[in-house]
């Protein structure tokens, strides 16, 4: 399948497309947070997401405590209470940083954007190739373009890491941050693939189903596992359409999907390309293993 010959992008248009996102943060703030990025769920969620991190830290500095003091460990010889690092100590090496609102954005932004690549390739129009985003290079690539636009200084990026996971987004919410991401893409001579996971799941399931048929096993045992896949099937399309359906009919699974299945990320491609991405509405023979 198409899907299984991409490879990474590489590391030039991955930061000149991260540095375009970062100048993009007043304009998505303005959109997400019109009274304020401190009042707004996003940062309020980043910031319980950075207490419960603290609070394990400290939980765990307290069991170590009660431990040594049951093995009669001499305290001047284990971790004193007084030596307790702060929140702001704690995550020093955590990205984005405390107290940056215009990063805590470009984070939010950078998740997005890595996203697009988890359920589609990238591709240049009469350039051969897929391509998608390196979780581990893209990482070390936000926290660069970060240093490099004097947010945090050379030896705080070398050190830094992604910690938390991104806030949550409502539909509208995540339109507008991808009308934005999908802009970008476009300016630098990109376009989409898209794909969907779960039919590709789907698919591997029923090519399972055919496989187990040939497996060297007693009938019984057989036809359980083959009765299994079937029902793995059904649970998957359960949410899409409660009504009967074939598990093993490919075909109608593609309608319902094309039916059912419109991903916001679709959306946000149409209102800035006016053409759907490659691979929607989606095709039987992308599916074909």
């Amino acid at each position: 399948m198409k899907f299984e010959n991409n490879k990474k992008l590489n590391s030039k248009f991955t930061h000149d497309i991260l540095q375009d996102v970062y100048d993009a943060v007043p304009a998505v703030m303005k959109l997400l947070a019109p009274n304020g990025w401190e009042g707004s769920s996003f940062h309020q969620e980043l910031m319980a997401c950075r207490q419960l991190f603290y609070n394990d830290y400290r939980n765990e500095d307290t069991n170590q405590n009660n431990d040594q003091e049951g093995n009669s460990i001499p305290s001047e010889y284990g971790p004193q209470p007084e030596n307790e690092m702060s929140m702001e100590e704690y995550l020093y090496i955590t990205f984005p940083p405390l107290h940056n609102n215009y990063l805590e954005l470009f984070y939010i932004l950078s998740c997005i954007l890595l996203e697009i690549t988890f359920v589609s390739n990238l591709y240049r129009p009469h350039v051969s190739g897929f391509y998608y985003f390196d979780e581990i290079d893209f990482e070390d690539l936000v926290i660069q373009v970060a240093h490099e636009n004097r947010q945090i200084d050379k030896d705080w990026a070398e050190v830094m890491v992604f910690a938390f996971p991104p806030p949550y987004l409502d539909e509208m919410e995540v339109h507008h941050c991808l009308e934005v991401l999908f802009s970008i893409l476009k300016q630098h001579g990109f376009e989409l693939d898209y794909y969907h996971n779960e039919l590709l799941g789907i698919a591997e399931l029923q090519r399972l189903h055919e496989d187990l048929l040939f497996r060297d096993l007693d009938a019984a045992e057989k036809e359980k596992q083959r009765q299994q896949v079937k029902t793995d099937i059904l649970d998957i399309l359960y949410d899409y359409d409660r009504t009967p359906i074939d598990p093993l009919d490919f075909t109608a699974i593609i309608a319902l999907f094309n039916r059912r299945a419109v991903c916001p990320l679709v959306l946000a491609y149409l209102h800035v390309y006016h053409e759907f991405p490659t691979g929607y509405p989606y095709q039987l023979t992308d599916y074909l293993f």
